[in-house]
């Protein structure tokens, strides 16, 4: 019986003793982590303003080079832009607005580019690139009921007549026996 007790109290000692030094490690990590000195980076504006400078130098400064670069011209682009907008199915992020986040996705999609090489022009890093192509395109799809028409199943005129393309558009039916 004596033995049991023994044997019970060292299980109970060792236990406090666990609890006591899981305890103490708690509090020193807690205390290392105050006085570890935080992470700081660069200022963010300036990296803002390199990124805004980039949009303006190669997007915004002419129809031409925002079409060369998007596939849009730049009504047509800050057009959508609105509507995006306006709709709430994009919101300007703290580093990044809607015309950054379209901006990127056109250009992914125009150029058939990868995400990492879309990341290293707009300055971004490859995770910021890929979460907001995947918001943008989200956003694009919930505009198709409005803007994308589905396709006509009618062959049109000009072509259900002409006997060089006719043959390609015919619908040739059989019966199964």
């Amino acid at each position: 019986m004596a033995k049991k007790m023994n044997k019970r109290k060292k299980m109970v000692r060792g236990a406090a003793v666990f609890v006591a030094l899981a305890a103490m490690a708690v509090i020193i990590r807690a205390i290392i982590r105050k006085r570890r000195p935080r992470i700081t980076y660069g200022p963010m504006h300036e990296r803002d303003r390199i990124r805004f400078d980039y949009l303006n130098q190669k997007i915004w400064q002419s129809d031409v080079l925002c079409k060369n670069m998007l596939r849009f011209e730049r009504a047509a682009f800050f057009n959508l832009c609105s509507i995006i907008r306006d709709r709430k199915l994009l919101e300007d992020s703290p580093h990044l607005s809607v015309e950054q986040q379209l901006a990127m996705f056109l250009h992914t999609i125009g150029h058939n580019l990868r995400n990492r090489v879309v990341s290293a022009n707009f300055c971004r890093s490859y995770g910021t690139t890929s979460i907001y192509f995947r918001k943008v395109l989200h956003a694009i799809g919930e505009l198709r009921n409005d803007y994308i028409r589905p396709p006509s199943l009618e062959t049109p005129t000009k072509i259900a007549g002409n006997h060089r393309f006719d043959p390609y558009f015919k619908v040739i039916s059989k019966t199964i026996r």
